[in-house]
C-alpha cells in the first residue's frame, strides 16, 4: 500500500515540478489564454448552440483548465473536467447523422483515444489527493478509469484512493479491472489478495498470491504471505506441503524446519480436538445412561413405598387413619408421576445424544485411527526441530519446542499418577515415577540451553518446576540467584 501511495505522490510532485520550472510570465499568459478561451467558448455556444465545432472548442477550453499543472488555477472550477466531457459528448451528438460520425465527432473520439479526458480527470484526482480530499480524488480517478477503460494507471489509482476512503468494494473492482487489462504491479496483487483475505474469499486470495509468485518467483515475502494465508485459513496440510518442498530445496533453511515442526504440532492439536469431540459425544450418551439408571432406581424406590403405604390400609381401623394413609398414597403417586416425566426427558436426551454420537463401533475405530496418526506425527516431531538446531544451535524456539515435546509427555505421566488410587499406585506408581524422571531429564537440556539464549520468565518457571520434581536443589538455588 505504501508503494502505491508513493507512486501517486510522485505523479503529483512531477506535475508541480513542471510548473515550477516554467517562466512565471509564460504561466500567467497561459492562465489568461485559458480563461479567455472559456469565456469566448461559452458565449459562442450561446449564440449558436447547434454547431458541433463550437461545443468541441468549448470542451477543449475546459480541458485545458482541468489539466493545468497549477492546482490553484485548476481548482477555480473543480467541475471543469466533467464539463469538458459533457461538451465533447454534445459535439459528437450534433455531428452524428444516421449513425455516421462527421469530422468533429471523430476528432472528439480521437481526444478520448489520446487520453486527454482521462489525463484531465487524473490531474484533478492528484490535486485532490494532495489536499487529502480522498473522496473527491476517488471521484476523479474513477471517472478517469471509466473514460480510459484500458489504462492500467487510472485503474490502479482508483483502487488506491478507494482503499483510502475505505471503499473496499470499489477498490476490489478497480484492482480486478487493473489485472484484467494487463497490470502486474506487485503492490496491487498483494493489496487485492488482502481484500480477498479479509472477505474470507480463500481460494481467490491464495490464487492471486500464487499468480504473484509466478510473476515474481524470487520474492520471499510473497511465499511467506502464502504460508500465512494457509495458516489463517486453517489449510494446514497445504502449508505442510509448501514447507516440505521448501526444506527439500534448501535443507539449510532452519526457519522452515522449525515452522514445519510447528505445523505438525498444530495438526496434532487438530487431531486431538477431533478425538475429544467424538469422546464428548460418547460421554453424553454414557452420562444419559447414568442418569437414567439413577432415575429408574428412584422411581422403583417410590413405587415400593407406595405399595408399603397402601398395605397400611389393612390395619387402619378408623376413617381418620384411612384418610391419612390415602393422602400419603396420593402424594407418593404424584411423586412417582413427576419422576416418570423426568425419566421421559432423560430418555429423550439419551436418544438425541445417541443420534449425535452415531455408531459406537465406528466411533471407536475413528478414535483408534486418529490416535495412531497422532502417535506417528509426534514420533517424527523431534526430527524437524533437530534439523532447525543443526542450522542454528541457538534457535530459541526450536530449543523450547524440543524441551516442550518431552515436558508434555511428563505432564501426561504426572496426570496418570495423580489420578491413581492407593492400590493402583502400589502396582504401577513407582514405574511411572521412573518414566516421569526420564522425561524431565530429556526436556531439561533443551530448556536450559534455551534459557541461556533468552532469559524468558515463563521458561524460568518451567525450569523451577522441573528442578523441584527432580529434587535438584542446587540448580534450583542457582536459578533463583
Amino acid at each position: 500500500m505504501k508503494k502505491l501511495l508513493l507512486s501517486l505522490f510522485t505523479v503529483a510532485l512531477a506535475m508541480n515540478a513542471s510548473f515550477g520550472q516554467a517562466e512565471k510570465a509564460l504561466v500567467d499568459a497561459q492562465k489568461k489564454n485559458i480563461s479567455e478561451a472559456i469565456k469566448k467558448s461559452d458565449e459562442d455556444v450561446k449564440k449558436a448552440p447547434t454547431k458541433a465545432r463550437l461545443w468541441l472548442s468549448r470542451s477543449q477550453a475546459y480541458l485545458d483548465l482541468a489539466s493545468f499543472p497549477d492546482s490553484t488555477f485548476a481548482l477555480t472550477n473543480p467541475e471543469a473536467a466533467f464539463q469538458a466531457l459533457e461538451y465533447a459528448n454534445e459535439a459528437i451528438k450534433l455531428d452524428t447523422k444516421e449513425g455516421k460520425k462527421g469530422s468533429v465527432a471523430k476528432e472528439a473520439d480521437q481526444m478520448m483515444v489520446d487520453k486527454k479526458f482521462s489525463n484531465a480527470f487524473l490531474n484533478m484526482g492528484v490535486v485532490k489527493y494532495q489536499g487529502k480530499d480522498y473522496k473527491a480524488s476517488l471521484r476523479y480517478m474513477a471517472k478517469a478509469s471509466e473514460v480510459a477503460p484500458n489504462d492500467t494507471i487510472t485503474a490502479m489509482y482508483t483502487g488506491v484512493t478507494a482503499q483510502l476512503c475505505q471503499e473496499d468494494k470499489i477498490a476490489q473492482a478497480a484492482y480486478e479491472k487493473y489485472l484484467t487489462i494487463g497490470g502486474k504491479d506487485l503492490a496491487i496483487l498483494y493489496g487485492l489478495s488482502q481484500i480477498y483475505k479479509n472477505n474470507k474469499e480463500e481460494d481467490k486470495a491464495i490464487g492471486l498470491i500464487e499468480k504473484a509468485i509466478a510473476i515474481y518467483p524470487s520474492n520471499k515475502d510473497l511465499k511467506g504471505e502464502r504460508f500465512n494465508m494457509l495458516i489463517a485459513f486453517n489449510r494446514i496440510d497445504q502449508a505442510i506441503v509448501q514447507l516440505t518442498q521448501t526444506t527439500a530445496n534448501d535443507p539449510k533453511d532452519g526457519i522452515s524446519w522449525l515452522n514445519l515442526g510447528l505445523l505438525y504440532e498444530n495438526k496434532v492439536s487438530g487431531l486431538n480436538e477431533e478425538i475429544r469431540k467424538i469422546q464428548d459425544k460418547s460421554f453424553k450418551v454414557q452420562e444419559a445412561d447414568r442418569r437414567l439408571v439413577a432415575q429408574n432406581d428412584q422411581i422403583s424406590a417410590f413405587q415400593d413405598e407406595v405399595k408399603r403405604t397402601k398395605a397400611k390400609l389393612k390395619t387402619a381401623t378408623t376413617p381418620k387413619a384411612k384418610a391419612s394413609v390415602n393422602s400419603q398414597v396420593a402424594s407418593l403417586e404424584t411423586k412417582v408421576k413427576d419422576l416418570v416425566e423426568v425419566q421421559k426427558g432423560i430418555q429423550t436426551e439419551k436418544a438425541a445424544a445417541e443420534a449425535a454420537a452415531g455408531d459406537a463401533a465406528a466411533n471407536k475405530a475413528k478414535i483408534d485411527e486418529l490416535t495412531a496418526k497422532v502417535k506417528e506425527i509426534r514420533t517424527n516431531l523431534p526430527n524437524y526441530y533437530t534439523k532447525a538446531l543443526e542450522v542454528d544451535p541457538t534457535n530459541y524456539d526450536a530449543l523450547y519446542q524440543m524441551g516442550a515435546y518431552y515436558y508434555n509427555d511428563a505432564v501426561e505421566i504426572k496426570r496418570q499418577i495423580n489420578s491413581m488410587d492407593m492400590n493402583e499406585y502400589k502396582k504401577t506408581g513407582k514405574d511411572l515415577e521412573a518414566k516421569l524422571a526420564v522425561k524431565y531429564n530429556e526436556a531439561l537440556p533443551y530448556f536450559e540451553r534455551g534459557y541461556k539464549v533468552k532469559k524468558d520468565e515463563d521458561l524460568k518457571e518451567i525450569l523451577k518446576q522441573v528442578y523441584r520434581e527432580l529434587k535438584d536443589e542446587a540448580k534450583l538455588a542457582e536459578l533463583d540467584k
